[in-house]
């Protein structure tokens, strides 16, 4: 028993510091968010901003103010998407079906001024790879509305379980001081059940696996063998990832200017999706449409979108969509 005890120790310790870093991580991002978002709250500001948003969100019958849950994860990442949404939770009401449309928009379209930054580093066009992942993300927002309002599903209302009940009935600094308190402290559970779960996919080979049974989709994307691994890895682990193994496979010369861009433009897609699509199923989003409906939106984007790419004369190509690397 103790010999087993003395095996499981370096993992526990190892799963224990990944979760402590990556909370750590997600603090620094949510909690001057959730500041900002309780201050919009006491000074009457939420409304004033959510009427910018409202022409946006009523594309996608979702509330003016969720356009502060995706205009933050646009700026920041999913995990200020997350705060902003903590914060108008109490003040808004949303189905699942709403609340998945929303989550699944975030994932397609957030933390653009950093990820783009990499992107564009690895050689795709800051401008091109921007836009498409915004078009996209409302695009995917409209037809998963579409969707779910035609089959009635998902229509009940949405609740983050792990919130505080009486979350929006005080507005006061010190109940919102004790609620947020709460919240963040059955997060850490949260990310540290992530955190294992994906430790168990790491050492099943489970990502490998996929990797291996997803990898003949990106041939229907005009993706050659020669960038087929690393797209799976920015498509399974992040854009991040897939970005900076790009930049270096660019650099030495062994991908092609459209290979980049195609499988750049994937990634830009449907990227972390094992991770992400947790963490948003983890808010109350439904798994239909963070992972199910997203993969496959995304791959039939690219689909038609290598076609128009790959014929695409070389003097627009170079103009439009590539920088070089």
């Amino acid at each position: 028993m103790s010999a087993r005890i003395a095996r499981l120790k370096p993992v526990l310790i190892d799963l224990a510091r990944s979760s402590l870093s990556l909370y750590w991580d997600l603090l620094k991002t949510m909690v001057p968010v959730m500041v900002v978002v309780q201050i919009g709250v006491s000074y009457g500001l939420i409304d004033q901003l959510a009427a910018l948003f409202a022409p946006l969100m009523n594309l996608v019958d979702l509330p003016a103010a969720t356009g502060i849950v995706w205009a933050t994860g646009i700026l920041v990442n999913n995990y200020g998407a997350a705060a902003a949404l903590v914060g108008i939770m109490p003040y808004t009401d949303l189905t699942v079906a709403q609340l998945t449309v929303l989550l699944s928009m975030v994932l397609i379209a957030h933390a653009l001024p950093l990820e783009q930054a990499i992107s564009r580093k690895a050689g795709i066009s800051f401008t091109f790879s921007t836009t498409l992942r915004f078009v996209a993300g409302l695009a995917y927002g409209w037809i998963l509305n579409a969707i779910y309002s035609w089959g009635d599903w998902l229509q009940e209302p949405a609740t983050i379980a792990w919130l505080p009940a009486d979350g929006g009935i005080d507005p006061s600094w010190d109940a919102w001081a004790v609620n947020s308190a709460v919240s963040l402290f059955w997060l850490f559970w949260i990310i540290l059940g992530l955190v294992t779960l994906l430790k168990i996919f790491e050492v099943l080979k489970i990502t490998d696996l996929l990797a291996r049974l997803l990898s003949p989709l990106l041939g229907l994307m005009g993706i050659s063998r020669a960038a087929t691994s690393i797209t799976m890895v920015g498509a399974l682990l992040g854009l991040s990832f897939g970005g900076g193994l790009i930049i270096k496979e660019a650099r030495a010369g062994n991908l092609s200017p459209r290979d980049i861009v195609l499988s750049l433009s994937f990634m830009a897609l449907c990227h972390s999706l094992i991770e992400d699509p947790l963490f948003m199923m983890a808010l109350g989003a439904d798994v239909s449409g963070v992972l199910i409906g997203r993969f496959i939106f995304a791959v039939v984007v690219m689909v038609v979108l290598s076609r128009l790419i790959l014929a695409l004369p070389e003097a627009p190509f170079q103009r439009l969509l590539y920088r070089g690397a």
